[in-house]
């Protein structure tokens, strides 16, 4: 049984402060914004960061994404993998470990009220680093009941702990001394082994100090904001009320002071005394001079909140119709933003994968070996369509020779373990023929029959053309516009039909015989297209006794046939 030592105590020790908001301030000069980003470049990342948390906090448009894609990639189903090796089945031992991290993954359920997160949650403070470049969550280990290391909760780094050491890498500061006196106390994360989980999201290349996505919005928020204040500033000087009063000619500069006076205070109070004569007027706002989105404020703020529609979802149809709804564009939007999204989520499953599976296993079995993995898969049912059409083309109807190794990877299914029970297809059932008589090259009857507008049959087959009714229909049975064989195909002629209905009911009791045997239902199975028949359409899914009796074919060119369906897998098209 593995031993709990120092991995069980925690290394960073967060004070009150690290928990306390910190306003610094909502009026960000141009040079305050450049002077906290060229401190972040740097590895200084108190100012950024403070920066980062204030536009995050006034600017709607980017909270809402950051939320937007950080729930969408937390809510995705996270699936451990057994190792498997190529072309071969995973062994006991590799199943024992993946259960292993499944239950060491979502048992332990954290405090949700407090800095010690579950696992989805520490997943939600990790994907900040798609915004801010880093995020690094600590993990608590206990020993469970039978003796394992397991987390027990993770808590976030603050980030006055980290900073960037003489190589340019992320590195704890563990005193949270100010940057320019840490040198002496940075640590690498390797000191610590299996204690951190660090997320280093690179939107360019270049030093990690320059990675934060945020860094390139920071001046388009700026103009957000500025944008804002002057908008705001319009509608005081515009959008209100104007009191407007003349005064006589003759007033004293008190009289005028008392004037002025008493409009000021018009705002708050709905009455003044004015000397006799003065006239009084208030000018209904019309916001004159405002020329609405060509407004250099309005469009100050657009450009940001495209600019961040931009880069964090990669496109911006979601919040912007303009007019432009149609489908086609609308899927091609969607398309990107799922392509963002699986980035994203290639991410969090990367540092699950490197970081927090190996460390769980070698703790507890010595070893890395055997390494279960984590996959996250996000739907795209029309890629997943297009993967199908072209792998049933390429393996099936051309028959290349293809591992099922290769197609359970391609398809991100599991490859099944050993006693595992697995999908049964349905059995197609042979339909009893006697031997082929040659084929007629004559049309199908029904095509004859429909060759005149009168409705009388033209151009039947000699030993069908008696069986034609009055309507034109003949003894073929369909009834409708639709037949079972196009014009050009080959015909049969009455005996062939009746020969293979023949076969059909003397094969009919040992199919049912089979079926039962294997606790299965003996099912209709038409071929459903255009030319498919009434009859047929009725038939198809049923089993046998529910709505048939009589087994295919039942008109001429029939093409149904019968399959076993297992009994507990069957649905009535009812």
């Amino acid at each position: 049984m593995p031993k709990a030592k120092t991995i069980t105590r925690p290394v960073i020790r967060p004070e009150a402060r690290d928990f306390t908001a910190h306003f610094s301030g909502r009026d960000y000069s141009p040079a305050a914004v450049g002077g906290a980003l060229d401190a972040g470049a740097r590895g200084d990342f108190t100012l950024q960061h403070d920066l980062f948390n204030t536009m995050e906090d006034t600017w709607p448009r980017l909270r809402a994404n950051l939320h937007k894609i950080k729930h969408a990639v937390r809510k995705l189903p996270f699936n451990v993998q057994p190792f498997t090796p190529k072309g071969g089945a995973p062994s006991a031992a590799a199943q024992e470990k993946a259960a292993f991290v499944e239950s060491a993954l979502w048992l332990d359920a954290g405090a949700p009220a407090h800095s010690n997160l579950a696992f989805l949650d520490a997943t939600f403070e990790l994907m900040d680093a798609v915004a801010r470049g880093f995020a690094v969550v600590e993990i608590d280990w206990k020993v469970d009941a039978q003796g394992y290391l397991v987390p027990a909760g993770y808590r976030r780094v603050p980030v006055r702990y980290l900073a960037l050491d003489a190589a340019g890498e992320l590195a704890l500061k563990l005193s949270g001394a100010p940057f320019a006196s840490a040198a002496p106390d940075l640590h690498g994360f390797a000191d610590y082994p299996g204690k951190f989980l660090v997320g280093v999201f690179r939107s360019k290349s270049g030093p990690l100090g320059e990675g934060a996505q945020l860094r390139a919005l920071a001046p388009l928020w700026l103009g957000h904001m500025l944008g804002w204040e002057w908008l705001l500033q319009k509608t005081e000087l515009f959008g209100s009320p104007i009191r407007w009063a003349t005064y006589p000619t003759g007033a004293t500069q008190a009289e005028i002071d008392t004037l002025v006076s008493m409009l000021r205070n018009m705002g708050t109070a709905a009455w003044g005394a004015f000397p006799q004569g003065t006239q009084l007027q208030l000018q209904q706002g019309t916001i004159p001079g405002v020329a609405g989105p060509s407004e250099p404020s309005e469009r100050l703020m657009a450009l940001a909140n495209r600019a961040c529609d931009l880069l964090f979802l990669g496109q911006n149809l979601t919040s912007e119709q303009s007019g432009q709804g149609a489908r086609a564009a609308a899927e091609v939007h969607r398309e990107v933003e799922l392509d963002l999204y699986e980035n994203y989520a290639a991410f969090l499953v990367d540092i699950i994968n490197d970081q927090l599976i190996p460390n769980l296993i070698e703790l507890n079995w010595g070893s890395r070996d055997e390494l279960p993995f984590v996959e996250v898969e996000i739907p795209r049912p029309n890629r997943d369509q297009e993967k199908a059409d072209r792998d049933k083309l390429l393996f099936g109807d051309l028959g290349l020779p293809v591992s099922l190794q290769y197609l359970y990877e391609r398809h991100k299914v599991p490859a099944p373990a050993k006693g595992d029970a697995l999908f049964q297809r349905p059995k197609p059932v042979a339909v009893a023929t006697p031997p082929a008589a040659s084929a007629k090259a004559a049309p199908c009857a029904c095509y004859g029959a429909r060759q005149r507008e009168d409705g009388h049959a033209e151009g039947l087959a000699p030993e069908r053309s008696a069986g034609v009714s009055g309507h034109g229909h003949p003894p073929c049975g369909c009834g409708s516009s639709h037949c079972d064989v196009p014009i050009d195909a080959a015909s049969e002629s009455a005996a062939e039909l009746a020969a293979r209905q023949q076969a059909a009911a003397n094969a009919l009791p040992g199919q049912i015989a089979a079926a039962e045997a294997a606790g299965e239902y003996l099912v209709w199975e038409s071929v459903l297209d255009n030319r498919t028949t009434s009859a047929c359409s009725a038939r198809h899914g049923r089993r046998y006794g529910d709505g048939w009796f009589n087994p295919p074919p039942i008109h001429y060119n029939c093409r149904s046939t019968l399959i076993r369906v297992p009994k507990a897998s069957y649905k009535s098209p009812d």
